[in-house]
């Protein structure tokens, strides 16, 4: 597919819908996201508008920011510059990602727009799969990153997970239209970079890149089908007491060792009545089920887990206001995050 046409797949979606806005899309200058700005104006089906997070992190981040905008008012496309000074404390990529997915999020909710589109491409799902690979990660961190999900209130989109990263700058090249190399990409303190870099060697085992991505489409179906198991449990089991959830008791006795359906409810549970939007990790879901299995209360994501007779309620805790229930008021089944 074309890098025209996976744009348009995105825009029919869209328009499907009746989705009103422009069409968001986050460029940081490098190969991927040039090519899915020109790809979007390309597609002219929505306005477009354009913003590049400069995370101030190396030298040259704002040159860059200030070329993507030059190169976006050539193209007669709106264009913000979105800064972020590095507070905090904790990994540094992991705070930079947060940053970039909340102040991208912010940005396209004051335009208008329903969706941003991100430039994540084949390669970078293969490296994705492989650096959850070796965290040794389940079905759902090895489905690798979705093509569209939900959060900080816009759908973001990646059109170009089906399309190899070369091909994008083949495209790019073959219009004359320049990009730059983050040099971090390259710089092996970053697991991404070190992952990418031991792509060909491991291609010689038969670890390839197109055979990792078909892992994730295998992990990704079998998601899926967790995922419908889990809400139909949910839907026969859960009840609802205000912003409380009860479960049973028993759940927790197998919910993270040898029972994935139950342990997806019990985390999908604290992210509903938490209001978090990262699932748990499955250590910490461990513990709180032995401590409350064994009659104890327990508290993690927000939430404080007690054991009542044979149920358990899971409950905000006091010094978090909890989820807001969303509008029509969609139960947890339907709309709880079991995935």
């Amino acid at each position: 597919m074309t890098p025209e046409g996976a744009v348009g797949r995105v825009c029919d979606a869209l328009d499907a819908d009746r989705v009103p806005g422009p069409l968001a899309v986050a460029v940081s200058g490098g190969g991927d996201s040039v090519a899915l700005l020109h790809a979007a104006v390309a597609v002219g089906r929505r306005a477009v508008v354009a913003a590049t997070v400069d995370h101030g992190l190396r030298e040259g981040s704002r040159a860059e920011a200030e070329g993507v905008a030059r190169a976006c008012a050539a193209l007669g496309v709106a264009h913000a510059t979105l800064a972020w000074d590095g507070a905090g404390r904790g990994n540094l990529q992991a705070r930079a990602r947060e940053a970039r997915r909340g102040l991208l999020g912010a940005w396209a909710r004051g335009q208008g727009a329903a969706s941003v589109l991100l430039g994540h491409t084949l390669d970078d799902q293969a490296e994705t799969v492989l650096l959850r690979l070796a965290r040794g990660s389940g079905v759902d961190g090895l489905a690798g990153m979705p093509a569209s999900f939900d959060a900080e209130g816009v759908a973001w989109e990646r059109p170009f997970l089906g399309i190899a990263r070369e091909a994008l700058r083949h495209w790019l090249r073959a219009r004359g239209i320049p990009w730059v190399e983050d040099p971090s990409n390259d710089d092996p303190r970053f697991d991404r970079a070190r992952a990418r870099a031991m792509m060909g060697a491991l291609a010689g085992l038969g670890l390839t890149r197109d055979r990792l991505v078909r892992t994730a489409g295998h992990m990704g179906r079998a998601r899926a089908s967790l995922v419908g198991q889990a809400r139909r449990l949910a839907a026969e089991q859960v009840r609802e007491e205000g912003a409380d959830l009860l479960l049973p008791r028993l759940w927790l006795l197998h919910s993270v060792e040898r029972d994935d359906t139950a342990g997806r409810v019990l985390a999908a549970a604290l992210m509903w009545v938490g209001g978090g939007e990262a699932r748990p990790r499955w250590e910490s879901l461990r513990r709180l089920a032995a401590v409350v299995a064994g009659g104890r209360a327990a508290t993690l994501a927000g939430c404080r887990v007690s054991p009542e007779g044979d149920r358990v309620r899971v409950a905000p805790e006091g010094r978090h206001p909890g989820r807001a229930r969303p509008p029509g008021g969609m139960r947890f089944a339907g709309a709880g995050s079991f995935g």
